[in-house]
């Protein structure tokens, strides 16, 4: 059994430390935008606590103060946390996908994200996950307790921790006042991702924790077997870290999926295997792989434009597309990010609008871009969503006026927008 690797040590952090020089800088506050439901419905008691030792914690709602919440957190209605949050050192953190425009339109110095997981009809409602998406967009670190969600926003380039684990035993200690609080391995990776998001420095969270989970689906493997599954994730993890053993691994997920007669494994398996090559720079391999699973017309057309590039000397652009078609946006950036180019441009936009970042894609945009019909309405309502979050409501609904006389889908938007407000309130505890 391979030893898993350290918890690092968590650093001192500003505030915190009542034997620091009365210079130091005053805590961060954190400002909780809860879900319906009271406290008891709160997805994340145990993450509020961390932040309760690291500064004042507030709860946003409508509610009277119930009994089973820590004395130790503050209720404030909604106008107190606006006007909270416009003062410096004040985070918010963001705990239903609802609470996406009357958030992000208060412009947080920092935002996070804890992301739940879907109750009732939420699951089936296409509102959810647009929600999810565009809050992510803004977030300066988003938690999880779905390990599928987790891997997909750090293929996305995303600070992100994934809340949960096999572990239950104490992996650490946090000291409060006088006493030493045990720490599961993910809390203890939370409260470090936390300090650094805060002090705004680069993230060495994401690679320990996949090397973590890397190493425990290595350690399941070596007492299950070859699986499907088990051998896909290890693949997936060893990508992210750049090992070389993830190709070993995913032909042995995509062998087992054959064996259990699995009909789309060539592209939810094999196809994996072009990103870890286009990863490793073997773009020939890569796009061969690519090519033997495009499965339609358009993946056949796909991939012959991307042979067409690489005959004519484009390497990384194909190799960037290789990873964006993979669903690795992260690294997909950085290499559009070096290329630099109208077509690096172009496909940056593209991906800063399927991650829903939409202000960024909004900055990508120039007049030459805009010329014909589809292309004005597309920023339009491109426009429209960034001024929702803005809190510009009228400029908003003002774009999404103007594109629906061409298409009637742009008053989906507007709809949105008024849903969001029903939702707040019910958040709020306002109404049922």
């Amino acid at each position: 059994m391979e030893e898993l690797p350290p918890i690092p040590d968590l650093e001192p952090h500003q505030g915190v430390d009542a034997e620091q020089s009365s210079t130091a800088l005053p805590a961060f506050r954190y400002v909780l935008f809860p879900r319906k439901g009271g406290w008891s419905a709160f997805p994340y008691p145990d993450i509020a606590a961390l932040m309760v030792a690291e500064g004042p914690v507030y709860y946003v709602s409508s509610l009277d103060r119930s009994e089973e919440m820590p004395a130790n957190i503050t209720v404030i209605t909604l106008p107190e946390a606006e006007q909270l949050l416009q003062e410096p050192r004040t985070v918010a953190v963001v705990a239903h996908p609802y609470w996406l425009t009357a958030t992000a339109s208060l412009h947080p110095e920092l935002c996070i994200a804890l992301l739940p997981e879907p109750v009732g009809e939420e699951a089936e409602s296409p509102l959810w996950e647009s929600c999810i998406s565009r809050l992510v967009g803004i977030a300066d670190l988003v938690g999880t307790t779905s390990e599928t969600r987790y891997m997909k926003l750090v293929f996305q380039g995303v600070r992100a921790i994934w809340l949960n684990g096999e572990d239950t035993s104490p992996a650490g200690v946090m000291q409060k006042d006088d006493l030493e609080v045990p720490l599961r391995d993910y809390e203890l990776l939370f409260l470090q991702a936390l300090r650094q998001t805060l002090s705004g420095v680069p993230d060495t969270v994401t690679p320990l924790q996949c090397s973590v989970r890397a190493d425990f689906y290595r350690q399941l493997r070596s007492k299950a077997g070859a699986h499907e599954t088990i051998s896909f994730l290890l693949a997936a993890y060893e990508y992210v870290l750049e090992d070389s053993r993830a190709a070993a691994s995913l032909k042995e997920a995509f062998s087992h999926a054959v064996l259990n007669g699995r009909k789309d494994c060539v592209s939810s398996h094999y196809r994996f295997l072009s990103a870890i090559y286009a990863r490793a720079g073997e773009i020939e391999n890569a796009l061969q792989v690519y090519g033997i699973s495009a499965g339609n017309e358009q993946e056949r057309h796909h991939y012959e434009q991307l042979c067409r590039w690489l005959e004519a000397g484009e390497e990384q652009l194909v190799r960037a597309e290789l990873l964006h078609l993979n669903d690795d946006y992260g690294n997909a950036l950085h290499i559009l990010d070096e290329l630099g180019g109208e077509t690096a441009r172009h496909w940056k936009f593209r991906i800063y609008q399927e991650t829903g970042r939409v202000e960024d894609a909004l900055d990508l945009v120039h007049a030459v871009d805009i010329q014909d019909s589809p292309s004005r309405q597309g920023y339009r309502q491109l426009s429209g969503l960034a001024l929702a979050l803005r809190g510009e409501r009228h400029g908003a609904v003002r774009q999404f006026l103007e594109t629906a006389l061409e298409d009637e889908d742009a008053l989906a938007r507007i709809v949105e927008m008024e849903l969001l407000d029903q939702a707040v309130q019910q958040l709020l505890g306002e109404v049922p």
